[in-house]
């Protein structure tokens, strides 16, 4: 099923379709597991991390605590569905919201092929609430992620082109959630990230043609459009995040060379985003100029947020584990080995 869906994340852009309901959770209990080395006890976070985590084929979303790495299942996906991401709405203790993007398992003897539809879960597990489904064939919702206030969701809208067959459109949207409105933010536009502070919103845009990548930076209702030089040298970027100063953007970034070896291995099939590619960290003031790398693992589909701690600690998740580094790439490690994939939130 992983095959079908990075597929179709390639293809995100050039072609979707399904249908979307709602389902009942699965919770489960703590596992003890040894953790790895980490930070010395005067720089350590001590809040929880949670996570997609991939294990012997099935996904669960887990909270894991940051001291002695336990793990505690939130959500168990059921057999054949599909958690794709999702963001946190955190309140200290439990009170707080899960916005995922999910594709409930199929009819017997279909394939989920990853079409996603938004759904609300409590902090602490239990029931999914539909919040955006598919009115028509080959709708799809994600990328949801919540703003700072905590009143809207940003997300990404995939659907068809009235008239146009295997065409689609991609916008970026904002749900307001006390009335319902739904804004248009930007066209032809993924990973939305709001700034801390609620002042800015940073996004992918991706050219529909040639499916090139940049950076923009603009107000949270898509006005004041900054596209941030600097990006121009790599073939796809994705996952962008704001300091906690709220000065330089953090983004996933795939270099040339790797790309055109992927672009021979898929026979010419354009790659739409780094997620599934082998990419590093890299940083950039939030007004654009000399980029930095960060880190040089090619690892693959990095998502990273910043820990609520006094000392600025960037975790982020990918195929190979947890990993933790310093603000400007210092002290980098795995601080967990496993798979896990496409978020990562704390809790305050």
């Amino acid at each position: 099923m992983r095959v079908v869906l990075v597929l179709i994340t390639i293809l995100l852009l050039t072609s979707c379709g399904a249908s979307a309901t709602a389902v009942a959770t699965q919770t489960g209990g703590g596992t003890a597991v040894a953790p790895t080395p980490v930070p010395s006890p005067t720089t350590i976070p001590t809040s929880s991390f949670y996570a997609i985590e991939l294990s012997a084929g099935q996904q669960a979303l887990v909270k894991i605590d940051h001291v002695f790495a336990i793990r505690h299942t939130i959500f168990q996906v059921p057999t054949n569905g599909w958690l794709a991401s999702f963001d946190l709405w955190p309140v200290a203790g439990s009170g707080g919201q899960f916005v995922v993007a999910y594709a409930p398992p199929p009819p017997p003897g279909e394939i989920n092929f990853g079409f996603t539809s938004l759904y609300l879960l409590p902090q602490d597990g239990g029931e999914m609430e539909p919040l955006l489904g598919p009115q028509v064939d080959g709708e799809l919702f994600f990328n949801p992620v919540w703003s700072a206030d905590g009143q809207s969701i940003y997300f990404s809208h995939v659907t068809p082109r009235e008239g146009e067959e295997y065409a689609f459109d991609t916008t970026l949207e904002r749900l307001h959630l006390p009335t319902g409105h739904i804004d248009l933010i930007a066209a032809d536009a993924i990973w939305p990230q709001p700034s801390p502070d609620g002042t800015m919103l940073v996004y992918v845009l991706v050219e529909p043609v040639t499916l090139a990548n940049s950076l923009v930076v603009a107000d949270p209702d898509g006005g004041n459009v900054r596209e941030l030089a600097g990006v121009e040298m790599f073939t796809a970027v994705d996952a962008p995040v704001f300091s906690p100063d709220n000065q330089m953007l953090y983004f996933s970034a795939v270099e040339p060379a790797a790309a055109r070896s992927w672009w021979e291995r898929l026979g010419g099939v354009q790659v739409a985003a780094a997620h599934n590619l082998p990419s590093d960290w890299y940083r950039l003031p939030v007004t654009g100029g000399e980029v930095e790398r960060l880190t040089t693992i090619n690892g693959v589909g990095l998502y990273g947020r910043f820990a609520p701690s006094d000392v600025p600690t960037f975790a982020f998740t990918s195929q190979e584990g947890i990993y933790e580094m310093a603000a400007d790439g210092r002290d980098l490690q795995i601080w967990l080995a496993g798979v896990f994939t496409d978020s990562l939130a704390w809790t305050p």
